[in-house]
Formats: C-alpha cells, sequence, structure tokens
C-alpha cells in the first residue's frame, strides 16, 4: 500500500481526517522512520483497532510530545510489544488517564527504567489489577513521587515480599489515607526500619482491624 513509502514529513502533512481513517494493517506497513512525523493531534485521532498494528520498533520513534494524544482506550489496544518499547520520556507525556487503559499484560511489559518516570497523579489511575502485575523489581523503582499516588485499593493488594520493594523513605511517603488499604499480613511483614519510618499521620490512618490482627507490626513499634 501506499503507506509504506512515507517519510515523516508527509505523514505530518496528511489531515486528521486521513489518519483516522488508518487501519491496523496501514500502520503496521509504516516506516519506523515515518512514525516520527505524527503530532498529537494525529494521534488522537487514530483509532484504538489501528494501534493494534503497531510495532515496538515504530513505538520507539513515536515523538514524546505525540503520545501525550493516546487516550485510555487507545493505550488498552497496543501490543505487548509496542508497550515494552515506551521510552521514559514518551511515558512522562501519558495523560494522567489514558494510563488507566493498561493491562496487567501490558504492565508487566514496562522496563523499570519506564517506571522510575511514573508521576502520583498517573499511577493512582491505574486498575487494582493492572497495578497487580508489577513485580518486585518494577516496584523497587517506584518514585517517591509516584508512592505519594498509591490508593488504598492498591495497597491491599501487595504482598509482604512486594512491600520490601519499598525502601523506608518510599514507606514515608505513602498517603496517610491509603495505609488502611494494607493487609495485616503485609503489616507484619514490614521490616523494623520501614516501622520505625511511618509518622504518627500514617499510624493513625491505620483501622482497628489492622492493629488486632496485625500483631508483629505492632510490636514493632513499641
Amino acid at each position: 500500500s501506499a503507506v509504506q513509502g512515507f517519510t515523516a514529513e508527509q505523514v505530518s502533512e496528511l489531515s486528521e481526517e486521513t489518519v483516522a481513517g488508518f487501519t491496523a494493517q496501514q500502520v503496521q506497513k509504516l516506516a519506523p522512520e515515518a512514525v516520527a512525523g505524527f503530532s498529537k493531534s494525529q494521534v488522537s485521532e487514530l483509532t484504538p483497532t489501528s494501534l493494534k498494528g503497531l510495532s515496538s520498533e515504530q513505538m520507539r520513534v513515536l515523538p514524546p510530545s505525540a503520545v501525550e494524544g493516546l487516550t485510555a482506550k487507545q493505550v488498552s489496544k497496543l501490543s505487548e510489544d509496542a508497550v515494552s518499547a515506551f521510552t521514559p520520556k514518551q511515558f512522562k507525556k501519558l495523560v494522567p488517564e489514558a494510563v488507566a487503559g493498561f493491562s496487567k499484560a501490558q504492565v508487566s511489559e514496562l522496563t523499570p527504567k519506564t517506571i522510575k518516570v511514573l508521576g502520583s497523579e498517573q499511577v493512582e489511575q491505574l486498575s487494582k489489577r493492572s497495578f497487580q502485575a508489577l513485580d518486585t523489581a518494577q516496584l523497587a523503582k517506584l518514585s517517591k513521587d509516584a508512592v505519594t499516588g498509591l490508593t488504598s485499593g492498591q495497597l491491599r493488594t501487595l504482598s509482604g515480599a512486594e512491600i520490601s520493594a519499598f525502601k523506608p523513605a518510599k514507606i514515608k511517603s505513602l498517603d496517610a489515607d491509603a495505609i488502611s488499604g494494607f493487609k495485616p499480613a503485609t503489616l507484619n511483614d514490614f521490616s523494623r526500619r520501614q516501622v520505625k519510618a511511618l509518622s504518627d499521620d500514617q499510624l493513625a490512618g491505620l483501622t482497628k482491624k489492622q492493629i488486632k490482627k496485625a500483631g508483629d507490626f505492632v510490636d514493632a513499634l513499641t
């Protein structure tokens, strides 16, 4: 098809209407260097289904400014291969609402380097199921800023082994209102240093049930 020979300059001149008509096969046939021509307004016109055709080579060259045009629906259709190619610069530009589109399988493909730039407003948008897909290596890369955005529902999914990925400084960053989400068994697995990192405000966020059932955790406080 004609799209095969497109240059980045030609892509940049396509009308939004033309882009909206692209099929997954056509997107697939675009040369990676041509994808570099996409703008934010063009990307927001691509149908979610057409984005199924985006490869990792193409993803790598999509301008970060264009990534800003992606919606949750579009993100949900990206192949795991394409998701694994997200660069930190691109990821920073994803609007928080778009992050809600990530599935468990996609989240597993995000590189620790990319996870590192995840912001608090973005992390907040990850569904519980998708958040649960993060492994300890990925969790360890969450920034202090990202940790401030974690919700009680997300914290409820963490096991003791997973919480060990959080350094005391990150435990300090947890939102006091979200602390109530921890399972008592997970609290019991907190290291002494993690327990000591908790502020009075955070401790005040614990529920009666947590205090009653997390004996080891309570012992470590004294």
